[in-house]
């Protein structure tokens, strides 16, 4: 078992950092985040798309903020009488030691149905690996309590037509290791790029997402937390984004996750 992990993890950790331009190449592994004592097993994804009250938690850097209000948004509006929270726990990337505890604490005292994971390192240039080791250790937590865990790939950044297939390889490599579902974020991204290359997902910087990007962001999301198709959501007026984007934005969104499966439950 070890030699498959260590082939899996010398295979996928293609790379990695973050989109805040951290440029700190790191080649050596590094020790599972202290205090994160969960079983050296594999366990199945808990299934909670069907629960009638949704409580999602988000770990990750500046990528994830403004997506707690779209996200809740689009839940209420898939379901009206589902109780739903939704907190943005930052945290920044998933190996920083100095939010940790606030992070444990977190997974323990609340009954979460979902863990968003993101803010794993990876090389912009594809040319530096980085350890993995600290996404397996929150997937193994939450699931040992029974939360659903979602990894974020990042969305590329303008103008890098490679960058987001490569970001999700790099997470299914990590889902490979230990089973977690995997938003198929950049994929979505791309495909709308290529569709409908007047769009404006990213802010000015180029790097995070504007409101439509976060929006199509949201739809992914939406439809991997509940198992509902994100195109059959209705119109939400109250997000500054016109109804005929809206609806391109879900309908790419289901189409991308139709063609790459995000989690795969065991029956």
């Amino acid at each position: 078992m070890r030699a498959i992990y260590s082939f899996f993890l010398t295979t996928f950790l293609l790379s990695a950092c973050s989109g805040d331009n951290n440029k700190t190449e790191i080649t050596n592994p590094i020790e599972p985040p202290e205090n994160i004592t969960v079983p050296d097993t594999n366990m199945a994804i808990p299934d909670n798309r069907f629960a009638n009250n949704y409580q999602v938690l988000l770990f990750g850097n500046s990528h994830v903020i403004g997506l707690s209000s779209l996200l809740k948004k689009l839940l209420n509006a898939g379901n009206p009488f589902a109780t739903i929270t939704i907190q943005n726990a930052g945290g920044g990337f998933l190996d920083n030691r100095s939010t940790q505890q606030k992070r444990i604490d977190l997974l323990e005292n609340q009954p979460w149905t979902h863990v968003i994971l993101q803010g794993q390192k990876y090389s912009q240039s594809g040319a530096t690996t980085y350890p993995v080791t600290a996404a397996l250790s929150w997937i193994k937590k939450a699931k040992s309590l029974g939360i659903t865990p979602i990894l974020f790939p990042e969305h590329p950044q303008q103008g890098k037509t490679q960058e987001g297939s490569r970001v999700h390889q790099i997470h299914t490599g990590i889902a490979e290791i230990q089973k977690s579902c995997v938003a198929p974020i950049g994929l979505t991204w791309d495909k709308v790029i290529m569709t409908l290359p007047q769009l404006v997902l990213h802010t000015p910087d180029g790097n995070h997402a504007a409101l439509t990007g976060q929006l199509l962001t949201a739809f992914v999301f939406y439809e991997v937390i509940t198992g509902e198709a994100a195109d059959l959501l209705p119109f939400i007026k109250d997000i500054d984004v016109n109804e005929a984007t809206q609806q391109v934005l879900k309908q790419l969104a289901s189409e991308t996750i139709q063609a790459h499966q995000a989690c795969l439950f065991e029956i």
